[in-house]
């Protein structure tokens, strides 16, 4: 029965690890900071200690001399036994001939009973520490998820994340994953939100009892990691399954044994069926006739209208009104029998309801609604993430459209075939999808929650129902909640030859589409409220422009604040809506309408409309409208929507960059450069200081310049040609399941003894890349031979560098790999004390001297997790990156299989953007680990987990550890 309720995921789960070492009698609450007064150790633990934090000089390459010049005394919980040895290792004086040195599995024979970890030596050790899993849900799903086992209790861990919340509350549109509210001052106030104290419950609705249970992948709550350009752990392991992955064109119509039985069908009929079936759309073009075959009936206007605001009002008074309620306590089954299948669809047959038992059953219609809804290559598939963006396209721009897979209504003249055809045969798929959600609503909170004897369900009703539905209609489930959020329903006929009042002469129709206005006067947009609705949605424009740093911001704001007050707006408003709008495809691009189901990694071409084309309301075309309306589908639309609604809103900007947009590559406009994060571009240079985010969009400072001529490639948009990286053989890593959590555990691979453990920390800044390393330019290399038509505004680089001076070396790195930088998870290293001892003089070793030549630094907390000597990995030089800039693979540069790069870029934003600039010339996927907020061990487990090649460490240098939960609690 669970199915009914869906999964309920919340993106900061704090499950306990099924895969845990430890036995699950054994797991409780723990304490995440341990007790320094109250536990009396003994001489193994004394031991134990000593040996975790001793580093065994033949893995570290560390020299004595390092030794004299920096010890460590290290308090825990469990000793405060004082030993100046060296503990740690700091690489600040390493030789140029160990920077290849590894950390490799060393096991440790016959460990001594006194160093084996007992339960509270792990808890206390790895505390703070992240724990990587893959969840298994249904249909052989696998859900990421991070947790802190050892730390069950404690809030301040518990919501570590790896992410930045969303910059503003109506942001959160873009995700069905459960989420934690985001207040409406997050913006004023910056990185850090009011305090919890000071949130309020804001009349937010309540949640349906039918959950879809059905999710946007990837998970766009970690689209934004923690640095620019980066993405969250669970973003990344999910691209490989992502909805554009999945769903890459319309599904054509095939026979469906349940629903169609040609047996039953006039010969002529049948032949004519036949012959159209593999058409797409063939059921919706081909008529009244080919719409009974589906059950669907020639569905009057008024009445669809009718019942879809009906509808809309009965589910606005479920989700906000005082006492639960569904459709049952408005109509009873036989009513709601009769309205469906008397107006809207034709009675089911016998053979589609084999086990409902009374034909006129809730169970019935739902099975039935099912059916039709199902079939495929009769409806708009919202499962495919580009009619997720075009939705708008169909409701508000008068065909032929320039762009888009629409019907062109000017190759037939059948009588039914008019231009508002497909326009009304997709209020034909809400209605149904409404119905069909209200159904559900009532089956499971009157059926299962409620436990009726009037509705009975049973486990085989279940499976039936998750049997026949698919992904097109989980969307349209979906959909249909976001529309009727989004708008009134009202009928106004329109008489044929009669203009509108409110038209332009332009848009005065004939007789032979008379049923294109009618269709149009049906919509108002919240009629009551569109001032202040359209007003919230052009402040949340302006939060994605001011983010991103718009030039033309001020003049953004006043020209949308004259259309949208003063005398009359409400009517413009109004006709903004129920007018269609025109557009034609603009001379010099490419056929628009073949790139709708394009599945390109740096080319997505939108047609933007032009100012001149946006009457009656000059405020953009139908991006605009539906960003005003509301009408973002969860994914990725959402940051498309955003660009799209400000370009189309700047007339400047747009008479200088032409109504064509590139949504996955960028342009450069008044000497600055906005890149979305779909191009690998915009990912490298976000390695750079004053780099500015918001979504899924960058905006930065340095413009490209062509290679040939070395002049910048201002006021255009870019297309970069990428590769995608080369990927291990087999299933995409989130289909591993428990193997994740097993390659990723803190407590390894092997013995749980002392010995098998290492402290690695990072030392110094300048401990592996002494040498200068600056930025230099970005260049573009664009085939002269391919000269672009009169018009068209995009240049299509077929390669993109990245160039650097390497102390007085030039350096250059090719941007060929579409590859993917990772925000690593917060971590907060076990409590204790740390001293540091650091000599002025290593001649000085008497006790006399010590007190005056030490410097001391105390840290309450330790500098890091342990990490098991199972994990190998390897520091490299920057300055050697030159001579492993030629392959993607692992063969001959001296790589272990499992062997993890370590890249020191902390200190420098040039040094992280080299960094990532090879990755993307190589073909890796890196870690971006922040020192002071994930340790270096952490930072190779999450490597492993992931199974990427690189950690690139940046930060300013040495820092302690610090939790993040200040966004929520106001620090620790």
């Amino acid at each position: 029965m669970s199915f009914f309720f869906g999964r309920r995921h919340s993106i900061s789960s704090a499950a306990p690890a099924q895969a845990d070492s430890l036995p699950r009698n054994e797991r409780g609450r723990r304490a995440s900071v341990p007790n320094l007064v109250d536990h009396d150790p003994g001489p193994h633990t004394r031991g134990m200690i000593h040996d975790i934090f001793r580093k065994h000089r033949g893995d570290s390459g560390t020299g004595s001399s390092e030794t004299a010049h920096n010890t460590k005394t290290v308090r825990t919980g469990y000793s405060h036994h004082r030993h100046d040895s060296g503990v740690h290792g700091l690489p600040g004086e390493r030789r140029p001939d160990q920077v290849t040195k590894s950390h490799r599995l060393h096991p440790n024979p016959c460990p001594s009973p006194q160093n084996q970890l007992t339960k509270k030596d792990v808890e206390t050790i790895f505390s703070g520490a992240p724990y990587f899993l893959l969840e298994k849900g249904k249909h052989g799903l696998w859900y990421p998820q991070i947790i802190f086992p050892f730390d069950d209790h404690d809030p301040t861990i518990q919501n570590l994340w790896d992410r930045r919340p969303l910059p503003h509350a109506s942001y959160t549109l873009c995700t069905l994953h459960a989420h934690l509210p985001v207040p409406d001052d997050w913006v004023v106030e910056g990185e850090i939100p009011v305090h919890l104290g000071g949130w309020k419950r804001t009349g937010a609705p309540k949640r349906a009892t039918f959950d879809v249970g059905v999710h946007e992948v990837p998970n766009m709550l970690s689209v934004n990691g923690k640095d620019p350009g980066t993405i969250g752990f669970r973003h990344f392991l999910e691209l490989p399954v992502a909805d554009s992955v999945l769903y890459v064109g319309p599904e054509k119509p095939r026979a469906c044994a349940e629903l169609l039985h040609l047996s039953s069908l006039p010969a002529t009929e049948a032949y004519e069926f036949m012959g159209h079936y593999n058409d797409a759309y063939a059921q919706c073009s081909d008529g009244p006739v080919a719409w009974k075959r589906i059950g669907v009936r020639d569905v009057d206007l008024r009445a669809l209208i009718e019942r879809l605001q009906t509808l809309k009002v009965l589910r606005y008074e479920i989700l906000h009104g005082d006492a639960p309620k569904t459709i049952l306590d408005m109509e009873c089954t036989r009513d709601m029998y009769s309205g469906l299948f008397n107006r809207f669809l034709y009675p089911p047959v016998r053979f589609l309801l084999p086990d409902a038992g009374d034909p006129h059953s809730l169970k019935a219609q739902i099975r039935a609604l099912t059916v039709v809804l199902a079939t495929p290559g009769v409806w708009l598939d919202f499962s495919l993430i580009d009619w997720r963006l075009h939705i708008g396209q169909l409701l508000f721009e008068d065909p032929p459209h320039g762009d888009g897979d629409f019907l062109d209504s000017s190759k037939s003249d059948k009588p039914w075939f008019h231009a508002s055809l497909e326009r009304k045969w997709f209020l034909v798929q809400m209605l149904l999808a409404a119905e069909l959600l209200l159904r559900l609503d009532a089956m499971v909170r009157v059926g299962m929650l409620q436990n009726s004897r009037e509705i009975n369900i049973s486990v085989h009703d279940v499976f039936d129902f998750d049997r026949l539905r698919n992904g097109k209609l989980n969307w349209d489930l979906v959909v249909v909640r976001r529309f009727l959020d989004s708008f009134n329903f009202t009928y106004d006929s329109v008489e044929p030859g009669v203009p509108s009042p409110t038209a332009s002469p332009s848009n005065t129709l004939t007789d032979k589409h008379h049923h294109h206005r009618s269709f149009l006067g049906t919509f108002t947009h919240r009629s009551s409220t569109s001032i202040n609705h359209s007003e919230s949605a052009w402040r949340w424009l302006f939060v994605f422009a001011e983010t991103l740093g718009w030039p033309r911001l001020t003049e953004l704001k006043s020209a949308l604040r004259s259309t949208l007050e003063g005398e009359g707006c409400d009517q413009r408003i109004a006709d903004a809506y129920t007018i269609p709008l025109s557009n034609t495809s603009p001379e010099g691009y490419p056929e628009l309408k073949k790139e709708m189901y394009s599945r390109c990694a740096s080319r997505r071409l939108l047609l933007l409309h032009p100012p001149g084309s946006t009457h009656p309301l000059h405020i953009g075309g139908w991006i605009t409208r539906s960003w005003l309306a509301g009408l973002v589908i969860p994914g990725e639309s959402i940051s498309h929507l955003l660009m799209a609604t400000m370009l189309e809103n700047d007339e400047d900007a747009m008479a200088t960059l032409g109504p064509v947009a590139n949504l996955y590559g960028g342009f450069a406009y008044n000497g600055k450069t906005w890149w979305s994060k779909k191009c690998v571009v915009g990912r490298v240079l976000a390695g750079q200081e004053g780099t500015k985010v918001c979504l899924a969009w960058l905006a930065s400072s340095i413009m490209p310049k062509d290679s040939q001529t070395g002049q910048p490639l201002d006021n255009t948009w870019f297309e970069v040609d990428v590769k995608e990286p080369p990927r291990k053989s087999g299933r995409p890593r989130i289909k591993h399941g428990n193997k994740l959590s097993f390659d990723s555990t803190p407590l390894g691979l092997g013995e749980l003894t002392s010995g098998t453990f290492l402290l690695p920390v990072d030392g110094p800044c300048d401990s592996w890349s002494k040498a200068k390393i600056d930025f230099q330019d970005l260049t573009f290399s664009v085939d002269p031979k391919q000269a672009r038509p009169a018009g068209n505004r995009l240049a299509v680089a077929q390669e993109a560098w990245a160039n650097f001076t390497l102390s007085t070396t030039p350096v250059s790195f090719p941007l060929t790999y579409n590859v993917r930088f990772i925000s690593s998870h917060e971590c907060r290293p076990p409590g204790g004390s740390v001293t540091y001892h650091n000599r002025t003089n290593a001649h000085e070793s008497g006790p006399s001297s010590s007190s005056s030549s030490h410097a001391s630094h105390r840290h309450h907390r330790l500098p890091g997790h342990p990490l098991h000597r199972s994990y190998a990995f390897k520091w490299v030089s920057l300055e050697t990156l030159t001579e492993n800039s030629s392959s993607s693979d692992n063969t001959g540069n001296g790589l272990a299989k499992e062997e993890i790069l370590i890249l020191d870029a902390r200190g420098s934003h040039d040094k992280e953007t080299f960094a990532r600039a090879w990755c993307a010339s190589v073909g890796h996927h890196a870690i971006i680990g922040k020192a002071g907020r994930t340790c270096l061990a952490c930072c190779i487990r999450e490597a492993r987990a992931l199974q990427v090649k690189v950690v690139i460490r940046i930060g300013d240098g040495l820092l302690t550890p610090a939790s993040s939960i200040q966004v929520l609690y106001g620090g620790e």
